[in-house]
């Protein structure tokens, strides 16, 4: 079933999110190591030694190991929203499956807009992680089409089910409709029943 393949996209786009903001520490130079370095130039018996020393400092502070990764300072900030994001994605799927459609049309609708909009979200703060250079390209497309793995889905959903849900809609206001008609002809057949009744009464000597 196509929402069953959805529910396992949404929750694989989870578990990515997972893995992709996990944060490292912030990149900062420690006051410790600072010091450190500023005592060992200070020992230096000559300028070329700690000119050397000076440039060997910088060359390791400008090496940054490993791909770009979110900074520990975003974990209430980006990551909670991502995080949040994903994680919404996965309850609106599930609340959007176990919603009965033909009692709740509508509560369906809204729970897979709502999981769009979520989508569209993360889109722009997946975007945003670039610029900042919190994720490389590579994560990023892959990030990227996940997610519209999602949308996509999510689109064509709403579109099924926005067709059945007017002609279920439709169907209960012809039977609402059914039952005020019928309501007015008892009242009507009463009122006529209870007119000719007096009417008898009055004829009588």
């Amino acid at each position: 079933m196509a929402e069953f393949k959805l529910g396992n996209k949404a929750l694989e786009l989870y578990r990515y999110t997972l893995q992709v903001t996990r944060p490292v520490a912030d990149d900062k130079v420690d006051a410790k190591d600072a010091a450190k370095v500023m005592k060992t130039i200070a020992r230096a018996k000559t300028v070329e030694e700690m000119r050397e020393l000076l440039l060997k400092t910088a060359d390791r502070l400008e090496k940054k190991p490993g791909r770009p990764r979110f900074p520990k300072s975003e974990s209430f900030g980006m990551i909670a929203d991502l995080r949040g994001a994903a994680r919404n994605i996965v309850r609106g799927v599930h609340a959007a499956n176990e919603t009965i459609f033909t009692e709740r049309p509508e509560e369906r609708l809204k729970e897979i807009k709502a999981v769009i909009d979520e989508c569209n979200l993360m889109l722009q703060l997946v975007a945003l992680s670039e610029e900042l250079k919190y994720a490389d390209i590579k994560r990023v497309e892959t990030w990227t089409n996940k997610i519209l793995d999602v949308k996509r889905m999510c689109l064509a959903w709403i579109k099924k089910d926005g067709e059945r849900a007017k002609k279920i809609l439709a169907e209960k206001d012809r039977e609402k409709m059914t039952v005020i008609i019928a309501l007015v002809r008892d009242i009507m057949a009463a009122e006529a029943a209870g007119k000719t009744k007096m009417d008898t009464a009055r004829r009588q000597p």
